[in-house]
């Protein structure tokens, strides 16, 4: 996770590289099924970028999970609603709505 987080903060992109290896090893190690898996991808196939939904219309299907406020803090409570209203999400804290 560290190395997650300093790829996020430096923006540096090898660092995140280092960190998706050691991810993507621990899963075939461990015989987890995200390491079983393998995608076959032929770039032929791709679909063209402009039938592609927009990042700004997939957030809008995001919601969280109803959680009361006394099961997470009140910190955690505003953060989720704050940042699902950001997106354009929906915030279900179990509380009546944000």
């Amino acid at each position: 996770i560290a190395k997650l987080q300093h790829s996020a903060r430096s923006g540096k992109f090898e660092t995140y590289k280092d960190y998706a290896q050691i991810i993507n090893d621990q899963s075939k190690r461990h015989m987890t099924l995200r390491g079983l898996f393998e995608f076959k991808f032929d770039p032929s196939k791709a679909v063209p970028l402009d039938e592609v939904e927009p990042a700004s219309e997939i957030v809008k299907r995001f919601a969280t999970g109803a959680m009361s406020l006394g099961s997470i803090s009140t910190e955690a409570h505003a953060t989720l609603a704050v940042a699902m209203n950001r997106i354009g999400g929906k915030s279900n804290t179990g509380e009546g709505g944000e």
